[in-house]
């Protein structure tokens, strides 16, 4: 009986060693972050969609002044254009009119030649550059319409509300099952990641929609998770909103370390050519554009 006991005592002390592992911190080589410039005069920017092509970055503004206006339909939003590298171009390059209103503006993503955003309860699109662009994409009725990214053949928006990604394609809109409180969306090498906001982990989705999201099992480390992004390594790159910090996670999904602390970062936006990480303080009304550099 002694020996059972102890053999009993021992798995669970490697249990709890092995999950003190995952939780981790690194204290070694890892990506940094450096400060290279700030667009201020914005107005609670929440999210930062950087078009692949031509490095052109568009900023979404809320223009909310309380936590009760963020999802009300009022037609004050707006949208800011950013040139390549970071500086303003337009501060109001599209505009709510009474015809084409615009009310509280969060994710972005560009899809053939549209900037698709999510606005409250639906999607709407615009001219991105000189091409003509494609019919747009209905969307879907949402409930709190959230974050966009695109795999180069459809348009994923996250419900937070709902706790689900709608995939909308010319095809038509299906459901992707996702966390509760999902936020930020993205794609990496065929495959699809989200961050939940009120479950504070990384979770992996299935575009087909059959099996459930699988969690990174991380949530001791954020309070609020909004962005997200992935290098060309694996590395995984998050904002946490209430935590006050970007921080990276490794390729194996385990090692966590806070690479920037800044106060309300919401949803980040990557610049892969330059290497810059664009990050909207959502509460002090500016964008801060870091240059990413692995030690």
């Amino acid at each position: 009986m002694f020996r059972l006991l102890v053999g009993l005592w021992l798995a669970a002390v490697v249990v709890l060693l092995g999950g003190c592992t995952r939780l981790a911190r690194d204290t070694g080589p890892g990506w940094t972050a450096q400060e290279v410039g700030a667009i201020g005069a914005m107005d609670v920017p929440e999210c930062v969609a950087v078009d692949p092509a031509t490095g052109i970055a568009c900023v979404s503004n809320m223009v909310a002044a309380k936590p009760d206006a963020y999802w009300a339909d009022d037609g004050t939003g707006f949208l800011s254009r950013l040139r390549p590298g970071g500086n303003l171009e337009s501060l109001r390059w599209k505009d709510s009119t009474p015809d084409h209103p615009l009310h509280s503006p969060k994710g972005m993503c560009v899809f053939q030649n549209v900037l698709y955003v999510a606005d409250n309860t639906r999607l709407v699109g615009y001219a991105f550059g000189d091409k003509a662009p494609a019919k747009m994409i209905q969307g879907p009725v949402g409930q709190k319409l959230n974050d966009l990214a695109t795999d180069g053949e459809a348009v994923y928006v996250s419900d937070t509300a709902a706790g689900v990604v709608y995939r909308c394609g010319t095809d038509g809109v299906r459901p992707i099952k996702a966390p509760e409180g999902v936020n930020g969306i993205t794609f990496f090498k065929g495959r699809m990641f989200a961050v939940s906001w009120t479950l504070h982990d990384v979770y992996e989705l299935d575009q087909t929609g059959k099996d459930i999201p699988i969690p990174f099992g991380l949530a001791a480390h954020f309070t609020n998770l909004d962005g997200i992004e992935v290098l060309d390594d694996g590395t995984f790159v998050v904002s946490d909103f209430n935590g006050h910090k970007i921080s990276t996670i490794a390729p194996d999904r385990r090692t966590v370390r806070t690479v920037v602390t800044v106060t309300t970062p919401a949803d980040i936006g990557l610049d892969r050519d330059r290497m810059l990480l664009y990050v909207p303080q959502f509460e002090a009304g500016r964008v801060v554009v870091y240059h990413l550099r692995k030690e």
